[in-house]
């Protein structure tokens, strides 16, 4: 017998011998509806009132984000601009970093810029980072300005001296030392 039809019945066989192992499985049906038993309690009834309940915190939250009160809960405090330096806390050496009465670090940062157009600001800031300084910049948007700052540094003395070394730079006119605050 040739090899190429030896191969041929080998296959027919496999074939045949697939089908009617396969078949009484697919056509008797029971398989597919095998329910996994569960030891989970059953939904118990919601009460009506849960669901007025319900209903009325959604409307009351509704009312609540339409009003405007969330905005305001949630709101950033207005941001700090300076067109000068702020005053050194008095007793706090400035090579030290030490904490207010509110239990809060003080920090430093410098505003070195500010920029109606975003991409100059942002191009700017990138220069600065290439230059090795911790740049960052913060938008403003009710003036349609994006300020470049450079910080924050924990010791106001670490502040100076970049203020120094930015002062040295031909592209920054002023750099503004001002007490940083964390946003969040």
């Amino acid at each position: 017998m040739e090899l190429h039809l030896k191969k041929r019945i080998v296959g027919a066989w496999l074939t045949v011998t697939a089908v009617l192992v396969v078949a009484p499985i697919v056509l008797d049906g029971s398989r597919t509806q095998v329910l996994l038993e569960s030891a989970a309690p059953a939904k118990p009834e919601t009460e009506a009132w849960a669901t007025q309940e319900y209903e009325r915190q959604v409307r009351r939250d509704v009312e609540e984000l339409a009003s405007g009160a969330a905005a305001e809960e949630i709101a950033m405090p207005p941001v700090k601009v300076v067109d000068r330096d702020d005053a050194a806390p008095q007793g706090v050496p400035a090579d030290r970093t030490s904490l207010d009465a509110d239990k809060v670090p003080y920090a430093w940062t410098l505003q070195v810029g500010a920029f109606s157009k975003r991409d100059n600001a942002h191009r700017f800031r990138d220069l600065l980072r290439h230059d090795g300084f911790k740049a960052y910049v913060q938008e403003f948007p009710d003036e349609g300005i994006t300020r470049v700052y450079v910080g924050p540094e924990l010791r106001r003395a670490d502040a100076e001296k970049a203020q120094q070394t930015l002062m040295q730079r031909d592209d920054i006119q002023a750099a503004y030392l001002r007490r940083y605050l964390a946003e969040s």
